[in-house]
């Protein structure tokens, strides 16, 4: 088992909330978003371009159901709304314990396309459908350098070489659960319910609760998905205070474990999910994002970090206006635990709507 130091919270939260505080600085003296032409014009409060959908991209942990951060309008009756978001990871979680190792060393990229309609005026569905690819990769030396500007730990990278592929947990001498790479394949499809049932008055939140339900389309086998229904529950809040947003939400998964892993002698933690985020809308076409993720480890079992640690992740990017009702979506994901989540995620998203 790894003995080195592994926490990295302060040197990347520290000088992110010093950032949003001086944002919020900045917009409290002016008034309004930043190159705004006037606060009756842009409508501050009426612009809605986050939150980061972001989810844990770790291998193991996307094979089961997440309600990610979303916003509290819902889809009108007759509208469809496209959304695609991209998730590129770099990985590196390698770890040996008395009752056997996982060796997550890698690259996973996750693109989900997401189709949202209206079934009322307060109630929408929302199905995913994720494509999963595994590699070696590319970033092992830009994460390693960039870590190293930010003085955070490399976490052991340098114990194996450089751009090599190894997704897998043992237990007592079985397979646990092995991600097939440079393969392609389709993941379980989340179905997600939600209901707006408090309308914003002011500064009175928005209230909206969730139900999500995955279905086991992922192979399971190749590690594409759990082989099993996954349910869950959430709550949300979301309050627009002039150019900011601020939103909020608490979720429970009902994780089941792949046969695979029960045959292993291993047992999966039902799901625990917590999120706040923050949107100010710097320009009349812009917003600066940012968002801060919990979620519990996914099993004790090994009683390692690399299984047994919860993940604590930082979303920052900007959403940006395009053409006609799109919306484009640049950012990034980083880890402040770095137990078990992945060590950085690149985030590109897209959304239209019809």
């Amino acid at each position: 088992m790894r003995r080195y130091s592994r926490c990295r919270l302060g040197p990347v939260l520290v000088p992110a909330c010093a950032a949003l505080l001086a944002a919020g600085c900045a917009s409290s003296r002016s008034g309004a978003p930043v190159g705004a032409p006037a606060p009756s014009s842009v409508a501050a409060d009426a612009v809605r371009r986050g939150p980061i959908a972001a989810r844990s991209n770790g291998p193991l942990a996307q094979t089961f159901l997440n309600l990610r951060p979303r916003t509290a309008a819902t889809a009108a009756p007759g509208d469809l709304e496209l959304r695609v978001l991209s998730s590129y990871s770099s990985i590196f979680e390698v770890g040996t314990g008395s009752a056997g190792s996982v060796s997550f060393d890698g690259e996973l990229w996750r693109t989900s396309f997401a189709l949202r309609t209206g079934l009322g005026s307060r109630t929408d569905v929302e199905v995913e459908i994720p494509i999963l690819y595994a590699t070696s990769g590319f970033l092992d030396v830009f994460i390693e350098s960039w870590h190293a500007v930010l003085g955070l730990p490399n976490s052991g990278r340098g114990t194996r070489p450089h751009f090599d592929y190894d997704m897998s947990i043992t237990a007592g001498g079985e397979d646990a659960y092995t991600l097939t790479g440079n393969r392609v394949g389709v993941g379980d499809i989340p179905v997600v319910l939600t209901q707006r049932i408090v309308d914003a008055r002011g500064v009175a939140p928005a209230v909206f609760v969730v139900a999500g339900l995955e279905i086991p389309a992922g192979s399971e086998s190749d590690g594409f998905g759990n082989g099993a229904w996954d349910w869950g529950l959430g709550l949300g809040l979301e309050s627009n205070l002039g150019a900011w947003t601020f939103g909020g939400g608490l979720g429970w998964i009902d994780r089941v474990a792949s046969t695979s892993f029960s045959e292993a002698g291993l047992e999966v933690q039902d799901g625990i999910a917590a999120h706040v985020d923050a949107e100010w809308r710097w320009y009349a076409q812009s917003s600066v994002l940012a968002g801060l993720r919990y979620e519990n480890a996914v099993s004790e079992s090994l009683g390692i970090e690399e299984l047994g640690g919860d993940v604590l992740e930082l979303d920052l990017g900007f959403g940006i206006d395009g053409a006609g009702r799109s919306r484009w979506l640049v950012g990034f994901s980083e880890d402040l635990i770095a137990a078990s989540g992945t060590d950085f995620t690149a985030l590109l998203g897209f959304q239209t709507r019809f």
